[in-house]
């Protein structure tokens, strides 16, 4: 539609919102959004060896950083209804950049326990973005290009990621760490304020009445509201766990199974993320001509089964077929988010797409928490990498299974 407006019925008023620029600024905002706040998760990951002397802490201590990050995720996504319905979604996205803004501050500021509580702050504001970007996009993006829409918003994920793997070790080096995380902040801040011109078109339907507390379970809620969303909210566990074993896990591997250099190692798993972002958008536009994101979830799943499973006999396979393989995986394990965050906007009731959003990720943030823990205890069981991952496929085609029986669902 040439002025942005979508078709899909909604609360009364929702029908006309509109933005400043129509669709196309409000994917750039929201995806802007989406890898700033992802940029900030990765800070302290990226940063470890250099941030863990100063914090006098291991480096090791990260793992549980990055658990408090999405635990806090988890929870705020679970709860970001009220918010949603007191702030509307612009502020909403004001007050994620904000909080992960003043999360910078805290890590330089207050050391160790500043880390801890600003890990918490970040996880706040990254369970906000999605559910906000959701609102506001389930809105405006037209029905036959929902799938798209959603898949070029999660690549602010992977380009979160990548910014700051090339940006942070860089800016740590020419002005310390502190000075590199102090940048953050700033630009945090700045883009915070930036969203100011979308507050008027995106939040007309507030409730500045509304208590914040009267969004505890509203994700859940939205989940039980419209058949097909508590199997998506279970498929995007399931996957999420996978992926992140697979981002966790698969340097290490192809160090200590495969006997790769950690510089070969650490590049393939880097090119294997970089297919899973643009991955998205063939995912994305595969589910639009197919106009059933359920199967193309599921064919995703399927996929990234079969790479998982091929892993154990790929020990012996050159150099350039393991390399296949793996680019085969990023582009399954890592390429679904976009799809999924669309079926949520479409199975959603009428004006609740931010909820529906929220209950989703917070029960997808469960999976991530989750996946990396499940994948070191089968190692340790089993004493191979490779084979570990081939057993974990059984989440992913759990999940192909219970998108393949939703699949055709309308909404």
């Amino acid at each position: 539609m040439p002025d942005g407006r979508s078709d899909r019925p909604g609360p009364p008023g929702a029908e006309r919102v509109e933005a400043p620029g129509g669709l196309a600024a409000a994917l750039v905002a929201t995806t802007a959004a989406q890898a700033l706040a992802t940029l900030t998760v990765f800070i302290l990951p990226v940063l470890a060896p250099i941030v863990a002397r100063d914090l006098d802490a291991a480096p090791h201590w990260v793992g549980w950083q990055v658990a408090c990050v999405y635990v806090a995720a988890s929870a705020t996504s679970l709860l970001s209804a009220g918010a949603l319905r007191r702030w509307g979604p612009a502020r909403c996205t004001q007050v994620a950049l904000a909080s992960a803004g003043a999360a910078c501050l805290l890590m330089v500021l207050a050391g160790l326990p500043g880390a801890v509580l600003g890990s918490f702050l970040i996880g706040i504001g990254y369970g906000l973005t999605n559910p906000a970007a959701t609102q506001v996009l389930a809105r405006l993006a037209p029905a036959g290009r929902r799938n798209m829409v959603f898949a070029v918003k999660q690549t602010g994920v992977p380009i979160g990621g990548a910014l700051a793997g090339l940006l942070l070790p860089s800016l740590a080096l020419a002005f310390g760490w502190q000075g590199a995380v102090l940048g953050v902040a700033l630009l945090l801040l700045l883009a915070a304020a930036g969203f100011g011109p979308f507050r008027r078109h995106w939040d007309g339907e507030r409730d500045t009445a509304w208590p914040l507390r009267a969004g505890a379970g509203g994700g859940f809620r939205a989940l039980r509201e419209r058949p097909g969303l508590p199997g998506l909210a279970l498929t995007s566990a399931l996957y999420s766990g996978f992926q992140l074993a697979l981002g966790a896990y698969t340097v290490t591997m192809l160090v200590e199974e495969f006997g790769w250099s950690p510089v070969a190692a650490g590049a393939v798993a880097a090119a294997s993320q970089a297919i899973g972002a643009a991955a998205r958008l063939v995912w994305g536009l595969v589910a639009d001509l197919w106009r059933d994101g359920m199967r193309t979830l599921a064919v995703i799943g399927l996929v990234t089964v079969a790479g998982g499973v091929l892993l154990p006999f790929a020990l012996p396979w050159p150099a350039a077929a393991v390399i296949g393989l793996l680019c085969v995986l990023g582009a399954s394990a890592a390429g679904w988010n976009g799809v999924l965050m669309a079926e949520a906007a479409r199975l959603a009731a009428p004006g609740r797409a931010g909820d529906a959003a929220g209950g989703v990720l917070a029960v997808a943030f469960a999976g991530v928490v989750v996946g990396p823990s499940l994948l070191g205890g089968v190692v340790g069981a089993v004493g191979s990498y490779a084979l570990a991952f081939a057993l974990l496929a059984g989440l992913p085609a759990i999940g192909a299974a219970i998108a393949w029986r939703n699949a055709g669902r309308g909404g």
